[in-house]
C-alpha cells in the first residue's frame, strides 16, 4: 500500500518526528546536539519557519513547526541533509544516518499545541532521563522558562496565550508544564492528523484562520483557570452547582470567549446550556462593574 501524500500550504503547523537509521543513536555527545540546534538556527532564519517547541533525543528528536514559504519536506530535506554530513564526516562513517522517512504529522486543531507541546517536553522523563521537565537541557523547555525571545524557539505564540503580561504568562505556563499526570503518545503519534476532523482542507484552512488565537483547548483552559485542580474540575465537568464553583466557571467562560470558542462550545465541555453560559459573562461583567466603581 502506498504512503499517504504530505498534506502542505502555507501556514501549515506539524508535530515532526525524525528517527536514527535502524534505532541508532543520531547524538552521541553533547557536541552533537550542539551542532544540530546550530545549524537549525541557521536553516531556520534563511527558510523563514517558526519553531514552536523540539526535544533532542539521543536516537530520535521531536519538532512542532510552522512552515510559511516553504513545505515541510522542503525544509526537513535541508535540515537532515546538513546533519547527515555533518555526523558521517564526525564518525567516519557512510550510509543513512535518519530512517527513510520522516513522520510529519498535521496539526488541524490549534487546541491541541500546548498539550503536543507538553507531550514533547516529557519525552525525557518518561525516557527516565531525568525527574523533571526543566531538569533537561535539550528542549525547548528552557527558552520557555527563561523568556528566550529571539532564539531558536518562537516562545510568543504560545505564552501570549496564557497572559499578555509576560510574568504571569511564564508562572501558568510552568504550572501547566510540570501538572502531574503524562500526556499519551496515541494522541500525538499515532495518528495521521492532531485534532483530525472528516472536513475538508477548504474547510480546515478557514476555521484554522476564524480560531487563529484558539491555541489553548478548552480543557486546557479549565486546568489553567483552576490551576489543574481534578477535584474542582471533576466536580465542575459532573454538573455539581455548589457556589464555590462559580468563580472557576466565569474564569473558564470568560478565558474561552477570549480565544473566540462560542459560548455552545464553552457550555457543552464542561455540560450546562448557552444561557447558562450567557448568564455567568452578564454576572462577570456586572461584577466588573462594580469593582470599578468602589475602585
Amino acid at each position: 500500500m502506498g504512503r499517504k501524500p504530505r498534506i502542505e500550504y502555507k501556514g501549515a503547523i506539524y508535530h515532526v518526528i525524525q528517527r536514527g537509521n535502524n534505532k541508532e543513536y543520531i547524538f552521541r555527545k553533547a557536541e552533537n546536539k550542539k551542532f544540530f540546534l546550530t545549524k537549525l538556527k541557521e536553516i531556520k532564519n534563511t527558510m523563514g519557519f517558526d519553531i514552536y517547541g523540539f526535544v533532542l533525543m539521543d536516537n530520535h528528536y521531536h519538532f512542532i513547526i510552522k512552515c510559511h514559504e516553504y513545505g515541510i519536506s522542503t525544509i526537513m530535506h535541508r535540515i537532515n541533509c546538513n546533519y547527515g554530513k555533518y555526523y558521517n564526516a564526525l564518525y567516519n562513517r557512510t550510509g543513512h544516518v535518519f530512517q527513510d522517512r520522516y513522520n510529519g504529522i498535521l496539526v488541524r486543531n490549534e487546541g491541541y499545541l500546548f498539550s503536543l507541546l507538553r507531550y514533547i517536553h516529557q519525552n525525557p522523563v518518561k525516557a527516565n532521563m531525568c525527574k523533571n521537565i526543566s531538569d533537561y537541557r535539550w528542549s525547548s523547555d528552557y527558552f520557555y522558562r527563561n523568556n528566550k525571545c529571539r532564539s531558536i524557539v518562537h516562545i510568543d505564540a504560545i505564552l501570549n496565550a496564557f497572559s499578555s503580561d509576560r510574568n504571569t504568562a511564564i508562572k501558568q505556563y510552568i504550572k501547566y508544564m510540570d501538572a502531574p499526570g503524562m500526556e499519551e503518545s496515541t494522541k500525538f503519534e499515532d495518528t495521521d492528523a492532531i485534532g483530525e476532523k472528516e472536513e475538508n482542507e477548504e474547510t480546515v484552512e478557514t476555521e484554522k484562520q476564524e480560531k487563529d488565537a484558539a491555541i489553548l483547548s478548552l480543557d486546557d483552559i479549565l486546568n489553567l483557570v483552576t490551576e489543574n485542580d481534578k477535584t474542582i474540575i471533576d466536580k465542575i465537568k459532573g454538573g455539581s452547582r455548589i457556589r464555590e464553583l462559580t468563580q472557576y466557571k466565569k474564569m473558564y467562560v470568560m478565558k474561552a470567549l477570549s480565544f473566540k470558542y462560542t459560548m455552545k462550545e464553552i457550555g457543552e465541555n464542561i455540560g450546562i446550556t448557552k444561557a447558562a453560559v450567557l448568564k455567568l459573562t452578564k454576572n462577570q461583567q456586572s461584577n466588573s462593574k462594580t469593582n470599578a466603581k468602589s475602585n
